[in-house]
């Protein structure tokens, strides 16, 4: 462990506090972890996990939007803001 590099990256405390309480019941630590999903980055060549947008992002919320803005701009808003993630 003499030549191994250090890395630093800022992370919210809860979330951390969460994912270490997680690490923690598999027998595992952050720095473990990193090691581990760095190494299948690389033996991958891709991120180990799926990244996606949001529900924010969908297609079915985006038409929910654009029919909103339609509505607004003929003058007939809702009161109604929910989005799916709210659902």
């Amino acid at each position: 462990m003499a030549n191994d590099t250090k890395v630093t990256a800022r992370i919210d405390p809860t979330l951390k506090s969460e994912a270490e309480a997680l690490l923690d019941d598999m027998g595992l630590n952050f720095s473990v972890w990193i090691t581990m999903a760095t190494k299948a980055l690389v033996n991958e060549r891709k991120i180990p996990f799926e990244v996606k947008a949001s529900p924010f992002y969908s297609d079915e919320n985006t038409k929910i939007l654009e029919d909103r803005l339609k509505k607004y701009t003929a003058g007939s808003s809702t009161s109604n803001h929910g989005l799916l993630e709210d659902k």
